[in-house]
This record gives C-alpha cells, structure tokens and sequence, in this order.
C-alpha cells in the first residue's frame, strides 16, 4: 500500500481504538498513531520515511522488505518497551499504527508473513499496491474515519 493508504488506515484504527483508551491528548495520540503507520516501511528506500532516512537502505540489504518489519514480533517489542518507558497510552499509539500498517500491507498481492522468519502465517489479499482498487479502499477509510469523528 501507499503512504497515504497507511496512514488512512492508521486514522481509522486510531479513531476506533478512543472507544478503548482514553489518552490525555487525543490530537498527539491519534498524530502518533498515523505517523506509526508509515513505521514498517522503514525497510523500504524509496517510502515517504525511508527516503528521509539514510539508514532506511541499510535496513533494507539486511533485512529486505516486508520481511522482519513486517512480522507482528516489532510492534509487540515496541509496545512493551514503549509502555514500560512512557506509559500505556503512547505504547498503544505505536502500537495501533504499526499494526493499521501491517493489516493493510496483508490486504495487498504481495501479502506478508505475519510470523517472519519462523514459519510461514501469510496475510494476502486482491489489492494491487497504487492500483485503482488501493484508491477506492483509500477514499473508503477515509469516509468512515469522518463518520467517526462526526
């Protein structure tokens, strides 16, 4: 999925999470959360973060993309460490986003391994990454995260 695509899923989760937790600041925690969303890519160069990033190529010859920041075991790290560091609330922001990443990324052809490297648990999709079916599902998330904050 594109950037904009993840970050739209990112809104939507962190919007439906409110019904869950109730942060302090609602604007910087949903703000974490859509910026968390974009988190994954990291691996990938040429993403909205990756091309801001001198690291992101080294990440990428190391790891690939959509290999080991694309597996659940990242966000669940994060969060732990996040939630011990700074407090609940925050953990589950990142948490929340990185996640809004992953389940959009398995909704695409090219899927990802939920378990990388252990064993094979796929999330694959019918989605053509920046094909005109992404867009719709965009305009989509997008419809139903103003709904919710209507």
């Amino acid at each position: 999925m594109m950037a904009h695509t993840h970050m739209a899923f990112g809104l939507l989760f962190g919007l439906l999470s409110l019904s869950f937790i109730s942060p302090a600041n609602k604007y910087v925690f949903i703000g974490i959360v859509i910026f968390s969303s974009l988190l994954p890519d990291l691996d990938h160069p040429q993403s909205k973060l990756g091309r801001k990033l001198c690291f992101s190529r080294i990440f990428n010859i190391f790891f690939g993309h959509r290999g080991f920041f694309h597996a659940i075991w990242i966000p669940i790290a994060v969060w732990l460490i996040l939630s011990l560091g700074f407090g609940i609330t925050y953990g589950s922001a990142v948490f929340i986003g990185y996640f809004a990443h992953l389940f959009s990324d398995g909704l695409t052809k090219s899927g990802i391994n939920l378990i990388h490297p252990l064993k094979q648990l796929r999330m694959q999709g019918f989605i053509e990454t920046g094909g005109v079916v992404e867009h719709l599902v965009f305009f989509a998330v997008v419809i139903l995260s103003i709904i919710l904050i209507l």
